[in-house]
């Protein structure tokens, strides 16, 4: 049985991308290493607390959830490919970015988006023989229910 949870929101948000190659693998927490694939992957978060008026510490209602969007695709010798790769990471990085200006955000668990941008640019993060795994890491600002 399948739960909507934010990993899964995020996941079909970004399905919306043009630049994404509709019918490819869009995985969760995993990419395989074939030659071209998405994945979004979960990152730990703090948690952010207040004091209530009675001194306890309470779940703050603005919270802060990141993530890494991830793509496996082709990599080697050719520099044409590799610069294509990273321009092709930039496009991703800035559908978010438009995203979060025309506040076109996913429905979330528990809450409502009130920002989502990227934090960490795109660089690869494991190369191998024909393909290499190029991510950047977004947040998403919230508000609980």
């Amino acid at each position: 049985m399948s739960e909507s949870n934010n990993t899964e929101a995020i996941r079909s948000w970004f399905r919306a991308c043009d630049a994404l190659v509709a019918g490819t693998r869009f995985n969760a927490d995993f990419v395989a290493g074939r030659s071209t694939e998405y994945a979004i992957y979960s990152v730990p978060s703090s948690l952010n607390y207040r004091k209530n008026i009675l001194g306890d510490e309470v779940l703050a209602n603005d919270q802060t959830q990141n993530f890494i969007f991830a793509a496996e695709l082709p990599y080697g010798e050719d520099a044409q490919q590799n610069l294509a790769n990273l321009g092709f990471m930039q496009t991703i990085m800035n559908w978010v970015i438009t995203q979060n200006a025309a506040r076109n955000f996913p429905d979330w668990d528990g809450g409502s988006v009130k920002s989502i941008l990227p934090t960490q640019t795109s660089a690869p993060v494991r190369v191998g023989g024909s393909s290499a795994k190029y991510q950047f890491q977004i947040k998403v600002d919230y508000r609980r229910a």
